[in-house]
């Protein structure tokens, strides 16, 4: 199987836990505690972080995933940014929601999920590109960013596509903190039962 489909199909396999966390679990502490303050203060700041990465990883590589080997822009600190961009954002996320088993769910699944489809990847890379992606693999870390390696061209070209994409993304974390308060009031009313409260 491709591995962007893989890792797309184990996503959304994994996607129906996390949303039942984020709906019937919530935190025990009250919600207008400081432990709540600190950590939707940092969902913000997650997400802020990565969608940014996203946007800018999105800006490089456009649709050319796979068809070329992007070294430049956020592909010369590591060569996997739209994958830390996505984590943070997932972890931003569980803050938002101020809940600490999302977190740790999201945690257990997407790491994972990533250093698999990672390996496949760049297996199919080498078989495809040979020596230049081995060479940019020795170069770049994987995840870990190494900032004394960045380089990037005075302008890039975009496609059209990736504005969408990025439309979209924007969009999509945009929504999260109204969800969360649409969530809080659902569970107020008791329109929707908390089924359990965590840490206990």
């Amino acid at each position: 199987m491709n591995p962007r489909k893989l890792r797309i199909n184990l996503l959304r396999l994994v996607f129906i836990p996390i949303v039942f966390v984020a709906v019937f679990v919530r935190p025990s502490w009250s919600l207008a505690s400081y432990p709540s303050f600190l950590m939707e203060l940092g969902g913000y700041l997650f997400l802020l972080a990565g969608l940014t990465i996203r946007i800018w990883s999105i800006f490089y590589i456009g649709s050319r995933k796979s068809k070329e080997i992007i070294t430049t822009g956020p592909y010369s600190l590591c060569r996997n940014p739209l994958y830390i961009g996505t984590f943070l954002l997932a972890i931003g996320a569980g803050l938002c929601f101020e809940n600490v088993l999302m977190i740790l769910l999201i945690s257990a699944i997407i790491i994972p999920v990533h250093i698999i489809t990672t390996r496949m990847e760049e297996a199919h890379l080498e078989a495809k590109f040979g020596q230049p992606y081995q060479e940019y693999k020795q170069r770049v870390p994987r995840f870990w960013p190494r900032f004394s390696s960045y380089n990037s061209p005075d302008t890039i070209e975009v496609n059209v596509k990736s504005i969408r994409r990025i439309a979209l993304d924007t969009v999509a974390v945009l929504l999260l903190p109204g969800i969360e308060d649409l969530l809080e009031l659902l569970h107020y009313h008791g329109i929707i039962p908390v089924l359990w409260h965590f840490p206990s």
